[in-house]
C-alpha cells in the first residue's frame, strides 16, 4: 500500500480514501504486550477495569475518628454553633489595626509569591488537561498560479474546429491559466490508554488545591504576626510611658531622701538605695526603646515596605483588648480550619495520583491518526485523500 498521495496531474478527478491494511499480528501484539505489562505491574486487571481504565490506586481520604460528642459537651459556657471567624480581629474594635491588616493583606511578598504558586498550579494543570487532545499539530498549504506556452508542439489549446462540423458534440473549452491551491494537516495523538495524562490531571488538580491551602495558611500566619506585632508595639509604647513616669516619681523620692539626709533623719544607705532604684528604671527605658525599633521594623516587613517610622502614621492608641468571651470552638472545628492540614491530606492525593503516572511510563502507549490530510484542488477539479500510519507501540522503561 502506498502511504503516498495519488496522481494529481491534470485530468485525474478522483475522490478517494486509502485504508491501511492492518497486519493480523499487530492485535495479537498489542494484546499480549498488554497482559504481560499488567500481570507484571503493580495494577491488576480488575482494579485497572475499576479504577476507570486507569492504572495505579484510586485516592481515598484518609479516616479522622473522633469523638460523637466533646468531653466538656455538657458545659454550659460551650456554645455549639459557630461563629464567622475570617475577620477575627475585629473583635478588637481597632481601626489602626484593621488599617494594617488590609495593607498586610495587598502588600505582603510572601503573601504574594503564595498567590503566584497557585497561577502556577493552574498553569500546570491546563498543560496536563491539554495533552489529553493531539499533542502534536501543524498545518500546511500553499497556492500556484500555472500557465500554458503556447509554443509547445502538439498544443492542445490550438486545436480547434469549425463550429457545426460536428453537431450534437461538445468539447471541453482549456483555458491556458488556472491556479492551483494545497492545503493540509498533520497531527499526532498519543491515546491515554493507561491514564498517564488522566492520572497527571488528577495529580495537578491536587496540587492545585494544596497550593491554594498553602496560601490560605500563609494569609493566617500573616494577619495572626501583624496583629500579634501590633500588639507587642502598643504594649512597648506603655511600657516606655510607665517607666519614664516611674523616672519622674523616683528622681522626686531620691530629692526626698538626699533632703532627709542632709536633715539627719535617715542614713546614706537611704539614699544609695533611691538613686540605684532610679538607674535601674532609666536603664530599662534605651532597651525598651530599642525592643520598640525591632517591632517597628518587623511590621514594615510584613507590610511589605522598607523599614520607616511607623509611629507618626500610627498616631497614639490604646493596647488592644479582647473581648471577655471567645468563641474558640471545639477542637475537631480547629482541625477542619486548619489550612495546614487541608494542604497536606491535598498534597497526599497529588501523590497518590503520581504513583500511576509512574505505572504508565512502564506501559504501552499507542500512536494513532498520525499523518497527513491533503486537499488539493487544480481549477475546478477537487481530490482529496486520507491515510493513516500504523499505530507504533513504544515502550518507555524508567
Amino acid at each position: 500500500m502506498s502511504n503516498g498521495p495519488p496522481d494529481t496531474g491534470p485530468g485525474h478527478a478522483v475522490d478517494r480514501v486509502v485504508r491501511p491494511r492492518w497486519p493480523r499480528s499487530f492485535a495479537c501484539l498489542a494484546l499480549l504486550f498488554t497482559a504481560v505489562v499488567l500481570t507484571c505491574g503493580c495494577t491488576s486487571w480488575r482494579e485497572y477495569i475499576q479504577n476507570g481504565f486507569k492504572v495505579g490506586p484510586n485516592y481515598r481520604e484518609p479516616p479522622g475518628p473522633v469523638a460523637k460528642d466533646w468531653i466538656d459537651a455538657d458545659d454550659q459556657r460551650v456554645r455549639t454553633e459557630s461563629d464567622d471567624l475570617s475577620k477575627w480581629w475585629k473583635v478588637f474594635n481597632d481601626p489602626v489595626l484593621d488599617s494594617l491588616i488590609c495593607d498586610a493583606y495587598r502588600q505582603n511578598l510572601s503573601l504574594r509569591a503564595a498567590g503566584m504558586r497557585v497561577l502556577q498550579a493552574r498553569a500546570q494543570l491546563a498543560i496536563d488537561t491539554g495533552n489529553l487532545l493531539p499533542q502534536t499539530q501543524t498545518s500546511t498549504g500553499d497556492f500556484k498560479w500555472n500557465g500554458i506556452s503556447n509554443n509547445t508542439a502538439n498544443n492542445f489549446l490550438q486545436f480547434s474546429l469549425p463550429p457545426g462540423s460536428l453537431p450534437g458534440v461538445t468539447f471541453p473549452t482549456f483555458k491556458r491559466w488556472y491556479g492551483q491551491w494545497d492545503v493540509g494537516f498533520n497531527l499526532s495523538w498519543e491515546l491515554d490508554f493507561w491514564g498517564r495524562f488522566r492520572r497527571a490531571v488528577e495529580a495537578d488538580s491536587a496540587s492545585l488545591d494544596a497550593s491554594v491551602a498553602n496560601y490560605d495558611d500563609v494569609l493566617v500566619t500573616l494577619l495572626g504576626q501583624v496583629a500579634t506585632t501590633y500588639a507587642q508595639m502598643r504594649i512597648t509604647e506603655q511600657r516606655i510611658k510607665y517607666a519614664q513616669e516611674n523616672v519622674k516619681l523616683q528622681r522626686e523620692t531620691l530629692e526626698i531622701a538626699e533632703a532627709r539626709f542632709r536633715a539627719g533623719t535617715v542614713t546614706k544607705i537611704d539614699v544609695a538605695q533611691a538613686k540605684s532604684t532610679l538607674e535601674q528604671t532609666q536603664a530599662t527605658i534605651p532597651e525598651l526603646a530599642i525592643s520598640l525599633r525591632q517591632f517597628n521594623n518587623q511590621l514594615c516587613i510584613l507590610l511589605g515596605i522598607p523599614p520607616e517610622e511607623l509611629r507618626a502614621k500610627l498616631g497614639p492608641g490604646p493596647i488592644p483588648t479582647a473581648p471577655v468571651e471567645v468563641a474558640v470552638g471545639i477542637p475537631a472545628d480547629l482541625l477542619r480550619r486548619r489550612p495546614d492540614v487541608r494542604r497536606a491530606e491535598r498534597q497526599a492525593a497529588s501523590q497518590s495520583a503520581q504513583i500511576g503516572v509512574a505505572e504508565a511510563h512502564v506501559g504501552v502507549f499507542g500512536r494513532v491518526l498520525q499523518g497527513p490530510l491533503d486537499v488539493q484542488r487544480l481549477g475546478r477539479q477537487r481530490r482529496s485523500y486520507l491515510y493513516v500510519e500504523h499505530p507504533q507501540l513504544r515502550a518507555y522503561p524508567e
